[in-house]
């Protein structure tokens, strides 16, 4: 592999892996890096602050309306959101895969209303109907009965099977067009079964581009756990804290996420955005970041596997020409569009 493709691919894994492994880490490191502080006292006992606090009173970042390290909570949500987009994105080829192919071989009058039926869903945010599904599921996990990570686990698969179909008519209309190529015609004349065609043909070509689509779809689902997160969607669920300090004191709940995820922190923090702006924009910032990291990668491999670009060889440009100019099947097949 050449260096500056190296290069390319190595540094925003590395930045990915490296938060993952600090998020673990957060936990053995700060203990008590979720602990509530109701104020902060100086040396002499006396009261000097009350959170959120900020920077100057607890570096580096000040800390959330509970008054924990808004930074260490941060770096320990980042495994639950990297590792959702990840299990989303993974959940999203797999089941878009097996509706592109039920979808590819539906008669074609039924493959029509499908197409209009899901262009008609771009039009509507995908958040929301997943916001709608889920929302039953909060009674069921702030009693107690569902627990965290089977909730986490839940609302996963939700929105995986939400966001599906949208994927998987757009993977089912290339394979239409992959399914007219002039071979495939001489493999059904030859006595070629839907099955054989689909795992000689179909199924190779299919996971040469899989691994592209797989980091595309990485990004889309960090962005809509934004949006989500926005509508107070929290993964694995919100807890509550009372900062009522007496009986008398009128009832004052604080919600936060119990994994710290970064889309639910920021919609926990949005009504703060005004008085306190690093609350909001600092989880965006992170978003930004493996964001940013994921399109990287998108981008080399799509050199690698896509644009004949090959990592172990050197081909004269001549060569790559013709066989540019000779290839019957589009280079983008099975890889969204940006």
């Amino acid at each position: 592999m050449s260096s500056r493709l190296l290069k390319g691919i190595s540094v925003p894994v590395l930045i990915v892996v490296a938060l993952v492994i600090i998020s673990f880490l957060i936990p053995v490191w700060y203990p008590d890096f979720d602990k509530i502080m109701n104020y902060l006292k100086d040396d002499e006992g006396r009261l000097i602050a009350a959170p959120p606090f900020s920077p100057a009173e607890m570096a580096p970042l000040g800390s959330d309306r509970l008054g924990r390290n808004f930074f260490l909570l941060l770096l320990a949500g980042a495994k639950y959101t990297i590792f959702a987009a990840l299990f989303i994105a993974f959940l999203r080829i797999v089941f878009g895969f097996i509706f592109a192919v039920f979808y590819s071989f539906l008669p074609a009058f039924i493959g029509r209303y499908l197409k209009g039926l899901g262009e008609s869903f771009q039009y509507i945010p995908l958040a929301i109907i997943v916001f709608a599904i889920l929302v039953p599921l909060e009674s069921s996990f702030q009693p107690g009965f569902l627990p965290s990570n089977e909730y986490f686990e839940i609302q996963l698969c939700v929105i995986a099977l939400i966001t599906a179909p949208s994927l998987g008519i757009y993977l089912g209309e290339e394979m239409k067009l992959y399914l007219n190529q002039e071979f495939i015609q001489v493999s059904r004349t030859m006595g070629a079964g839907r099955l054989n065609i689909m795992k000689i043909h179909l199924l190779p070509q299919f996971l040469r581009h899989s691994i592209v689509l797989f980091s595309e779809q990485v990004t889309q689902a960090l962005s809509l756990l934004i949006q989500l997160g926005i509508m107070l969607m929290a993964l694995g669920g919100l807890k509550v804290a009372e900062f009522a300090f007496s009986a008398l004191d009128p009832s004052n709940p604080v919600y936060f996420s119990k994994t710290n995820e970064w889309g639910a922190t920021i919609g926990m923090n949005i009504q703060l955005i005004f008085s306190n702006p690093l609350l909001v924009l600092v989880p965006l910032a992170f978003f930004a970041v493996i964001i940013l990291c994921m399109n990287s990668i998108t981008s080399q491999l799509r050199r690698i596997f896509i644009e004949n670009d090959k990592p172990f060889t050197k081909v004269k440009k001549v060569k790559i020409e013709r066989e540019k100019s000779t290839a019957g099947v589009s280079k983008d097949l099975f890889t969204l569009k940006q």
